[in-house]
């Protein structure tokens, strides 16, 4: 992207991406959302904007990737944790909400039959557009200090329940929720789409 993507002004107000996404998902009802950042002027922007409902926390493991970020974020959080990456200007509260659905169901003897709900979407899966346990931490501390920095790897040790793109697809505009940007390009392009969905 050339510059912070936390930071990426979204329209009409210029509201620092990192915010817009903290108020997307606050529809899904959750508690205080943790904001997983080493960089002070993203630690600013949020507090600034949303300093009752945010609180961020440093990544102590910041050269380890997404799996660092997550395990950060799992620190912070009692139980379930909804983990999405701050560029991702379309995610929809719905989605969450059915993946929160999908992470209460229980097995035969009414027990949480799952440590991660994660979804599939375009064949790949959405590491970073998931729920995970907080019962998950041993084992991503434990790939960590053994130099394991895939998320992917992690789904072998833990139990999982995938969610489809064809369950997705009965969410109005649900697929839309997964569009990240990466280059001005992708950014430019998403605009208007973004404008419609704020309007």
């Amino acid at each position: 992207m050339g510059r912070q993507k936390a930071l990426l002004p979204v329209p009409p107000g210029g509201l620092p991406l990192v915010v817009h996404v903290l108020d997307a998902l606050a529809e899904v009802g959750a508690g205080a959302a943790v904001v997983v950042a080493n960089e002070a002027e993203v630690v600013e922007a949020v507090m600034l904007h949303r300093p009752t409902r945010a609180r961020c926390v440093a990544d102590s493991r910041s050269d380890s990737g997404p799996l660092g970020g997550i395990a950060a974020g799992l620190t912070a959080c009692p139980g379930w944790a909804a983990v999405v990456g701050c560029d991702m200007p379309l995610v929809r509260a719905e989605v969450f909400a059915y993946l929160w659905q999908a992470a209460q169901e229980l097995d035969a003897a009414g027990i949480r039959r799952w440590d991660a709900v994660v979804p599939r979407v375009d064949d790949r899966t959405q590491t970073m557009h998931a729920l995970y346990h907080r019962d998950v931490l041993p084992v991503v501390e434990q790939m960590l200090d053994a130099g394991e920095l895939s998320v992917r790897a992690l789904f072998a040790r833990i139990r999982v329940r995938y969610v489809t793109e064809s369950e997705l697809a009965e969410i109005g505009d649900g697929l839309l929720s997964f569009s990240n940007v990466n280059t001005p390009k992708e950014w430019a392009a998403i605009q208007p789409r973004l404008a419609r969905r704020l309007r």
